[in-house]
């Protein structure tokens, strides 16, 4: 039986915020008062979809005056999985439970602990199974939106999503359609289709929504998101072709024209979708199309489905069959009307009046209706020891009054510990997700400031007439001490930087070998080469000497300042590891080194290590 009282029921899209206000009449509902709020996000700030929504909820809360109401959730049809599925007839409720329990953990990409599901038998199939509409959603992704509609004041009465609102708002409106009808909800995300027939249910979502028209415009006239998006709201219309917006200045008309392309789309997953029911399911082809959502409010809209679909299409009216208060704006409601669907669908569902009653129950929700439950029990086994009490019935009555207000008062602090730590839970992800960006800007910042300051130093500490720098090149994950700088005598070392025995020409060659990595490489050195001075030559060692002894004594280890580090004793026991010169006298006929030089090379171990952004990793 119908329990039609005063309704709050809020709808929470995917670009937008929906509360209304419902108040009891002669067999139905007056739409008292209603508000909706835009949430227009790039896809980049989807991370940041939840303080939006938080928001919004608080702005509508303030402007329908619904503070501490009981408000009945409608969750978009985008975050739920619908599932058609069929049971062997089963003898009492309890075995249908059991069943769908199971079906659910087959039919759900995710742990049965991780979701909240409910269920509704849609009647038997031709053999004599149950059909059954399975709708489920991520157990998190609910307690976050009723986290938030919580911290705004509110008390989660119950949560439905908006597709089986939007069944029970169109069989309220229109109860005299007998015939098979399509109802479109072009929302900004996905269109649900819904194909509502005597005696049966089925419906499709579908990705040819709103912002797919909205991509399709950003990506077509090289604009962002926000700028595509409102030059949709501002000019945008559906081209009917054969010469519809001849009139139209150009830049509209290409507009409409982009747009098109993209209804396009929809229309031929709508046709596929007709052909899908009829054929898998055995449905009736529908004989009208009804639209609504905010994607529906594209000028020539309905126009053009009726062109591409070859059906009468119309708007669809949730208010149909319901009065309207006097304080509603009728020119506002007059453009909303296509976006209150759902809203009015949760009323009616909420009053017991419609044929689905799908209630998602968030986790904080369920706790307080099972301490409900508990209560009557409680005093049901205080009434037993009243009764065998009589002689001291008013002390024990008094008792039990005290018991059960002391119950009350232990549960409130547990409730609002549960918000908290829920809240906090929320707070501790969003703190981790902006730490770990903060160390990967660190780690960009470093290394964006790493190379000046590397160049700068060696600059200044190496200034010499003698020899100059000419080639610095970042050495990666290298090992110094057991690595070769060159070839040995024997040419067994088979981990070397360069190869003098590939020369061409007199150019050392590279073959350093990388090694499998169980961490993100890093930058430990660098191979830096020149040249310097020598008048004859017995000056090369000495040259060679005293590039050795200024580099250790102003890079060493113990000083503070330096970015880089050399082990003394490292060096004097491994200084072909360090430093090699290629000899001016080995490259003649060449031109590459002239005979007053000689080129050197020299490993600069990096006193801390650095990152290589975006690098990751080996996986085995």
């Amino acid at each position: 039986m119908a329990e039609y009282k005063t309704t709050v029921a809020l709808e929470i899209g995917a670009q937008s915020v929906t509360m209304a206000v419902f108040t009891p009449a002669s067999k139905g509902f007056i739409l008292s008062r209603y508000a909706r709020k835009d949430i227009l996000l790039d896809p980049v700030e989807e991370g940041m979809r939840i303080d939006y929504v938080s928001h919004a909820v608080g702005e509508l809360v303030k402007q329908l005056k619904v503070r501490g109401k009981d408000v009945r959730d409608v969750v978009s049809g985008q975050k739920v999985f619908m599932r058609f599925i069929k049971l062997p007839a089963l003898d009492t409720v309890d075995d249908v439970a059991e069943q769908v329990g199971y079906e659910a953990q087959q039919h759900i990409p995710f742990p049965l602990e991780d979701i909240v599901f409910d269920y509704q038998l849609l009647g038997n199939a031709e053999d004599g199974e149950q059909e059954v509409l399975l709708v489920a959603i991520k157990k998190d992704e609910l307690d976050d939106l009723n986290g938030q509609v919580e911290a705004n004041t509110l008390r989660t009465r119950s949560v439905d999503c908006s597709i089986t609102s939007l069944y029970n708002a169109f069989k309220a409106a229109y109860p005299e359609e007998a015939e098979t009808v399509m109802l479109l909800d072009i929302g900004a995300k996905t269109t649900d289709i819904l194909f509502i027939e005597q005696g049966r249910f089925f419906t499709r979502s579908v990705t040819a929504a709103g912002s797919f028209v909205t991509n399709s415009i950003a990506r077509e006239l090289n604009l962002s998101f926000r700028e595509a998006e409102q030059l949709k709201i501002e000019q945008g219309i559906v081209s009917l072709g054969n010469g519809h917006t001849d009139t139209l200045p150009e830049e509209q008309a290409n507009l409409a024209t982009i747009i098109r392309s993209a209804m396009t789309r929809l229309s031929s997953e709508v046709q596929r979708t007709i052909n899908h029911y009829r054929a898998q399911y055995k449905g009736s082809a529908p004989t009208k199309v009804y639209v609504c959502g905010g994607g529906a409010r594209l000028a020539y809209t309905t126009d053009f489905l009726q062109s591409a679909l070859d059906l009468p299409v119309e708007v669809f009216n949730p208010l149909q069959s319901m009065k309207v208060g006097a304080k509603v704006n009728s020119e506002m409601l007059q453009a909303d009307s296509l976006c209150l669907g759902p809203v009015v669908g949760a009323a009616i569902t909420g009053a017991k009046a419609g044929a689905f009653q799908i209630d998602l129950v968030p986790t904080s929700v369920g706790k307080e209706r099972a301490e409900k439950k508990l209560i009557p029990k409680v005093l049901a086994a205080g009434g037993v020891a009243l009764a065998g009490a009589v002689f001291c019935a008013y002390a024990v009555n008094k008792k039990a009054n005290q018991a059960e207000q002391q119950f009350r008062h232990a549960i409130a602090p547990i409730e609002q510990v549960d918000s908290l730590h829920a809240v906090m839970e929320r707070n501790r992800a969003k703190y981790e997700r902006s730490l770990k960006e903060i160390k990967q800007y660190s780690a960009l910042f470093t290394a964006r400031n790493a190379y000046p300051d590397l160049l700068i130093q060696l600059a200044q500490k190496t200034s010499s007439p003698m020899f100059w720098i000419t080639d610095l090149d970042p050495l990666v994950d290298y090992d110094v001490v057991n690595t070769g700088l060159t070839v040995g005598p024997d040419g067994t070392d088979r981990h070397l930087l360069l190869d003098t025995r590939e020369t061409r020409a007199g150019t050392m060659v590279r073959s350093f070998e990388m090694v499998e990595r169980n961490k993100a490489p890093q930058v430990t050195a660098l191979l830096v080469s020149g040249y310097f001075y020598k008048k004859s030559k017995d000056d090369q060692g000495k040259q060679l000497q005293r590039l050795n002894e200024l580099v250790t004594s102003k890079f060493a280890e113990r000083s503070e300042d330096s970015l880089f580090q050399f082990d003394s004793k490292n060096v004097r026991a491994n200084g072909g590891h360090y430093f090699v010169v290629q000899d001016a006298e080995k490259s003649k006929g060449h031109n590459l080194i002239p005979e007053y030089a000689d080129k050197f090379y020299m490993v600069m171990p990096l006193k801390k290590p650095l990152p290589l952004p975006g690098s990751e990793p080996s996986k085995k």
